[in-house]
């Protein structure tokens, strides 16, 4: 269908879904632990540069039975600002493709522990 070829496409995203330890963390959001935080790396890059914007949640503060007692989920993605030519074609089963993800995956890490410091070693699942 030509109609497709006149959709002008977005850039990607990249997301991080982690189950955490929850110990010594708040149950319930506060202003100081909100259950929804962004990061800018850069403010003068601007909010639509690659991996310069995460956005971060921790539905569990509002919603405590979406993990098990004692445990958060955290969601962490970059806001379709990826773009997606460097991982056209790449093969999603090889070693160039995990190294890739690890490290695209590290802006995300470092948003996330602007609020939990430690949460690499609290995850369960990632």
């Amino acid at each position: 269908d030509d109609r497709l070829d006149k959709i002008e496409h977005c850039d990607s995203f990249l997301h991080l879904h982690l189950g955490i330890n929850g110990t010594d963390l708040p149950s319930t959001p506060t202003p100081q632990f909100p259950a929804q935080w962004a990061s800018l790396q850069n403010w003068t890059l601007g909010v639509d540069a690659p991996r310069n914007l995460v956005l971060c949640s921790m539905s569990t503060l509002l919603d405590p039975g979406l993990a098990p007692d004692g445990c958060h989920t955290v969601h962490a993605y970059v806001p379709a600002t990826e773009p997606y030519a460097p991982w056209e074609g790449m093969d999603r089963s090889s070693k160039e493709y995990r190294d890739a993800k690890d490290k695209a995956s590290e802006v995300l890490w470092q948003a996330i522990e602007k609020q939990i410091p430690d949460v690499r070693n609290r995850t369960l699942v990632s």
